[in-house]
């Protein structure tokens, strides 16, 4: 699974985007025919961000982790 990096409006076709679900993966949005999918247009690779929303964790907190796998909190 590519890393969040990899995700940016400078590496989608265009008329893509993309959104972050609460567990942290990523879908993709084709724009013109409004359908979604989990891999990326370009490489059909499925992507994470790396973030996790959590439910115990106070509103507008996330949880995320670097790439040696530590965790760390986002506000």
């Amino acid at each position: 699974m590519a890393a969040a990096e990899a995700v940016g409006r400078d590496t989608l076709p265009e008329h893509w985007s993309y959104g972050v679900c609460g567990d942290g993966r990523v879908f993709f949005i084709d724009d013109l025919t409004r359908s979604t999918t989990w891999l990326h247009p370009r490489t059909g690779e499925p992507v994470n961000s790396g973030h996790m929303i959590r439910s115990d964790l106070p509103r507008g907190w996330e949880e995320g982790f670097s790439e040696e796998g530590a965790s760390y909190f986002i506000e």
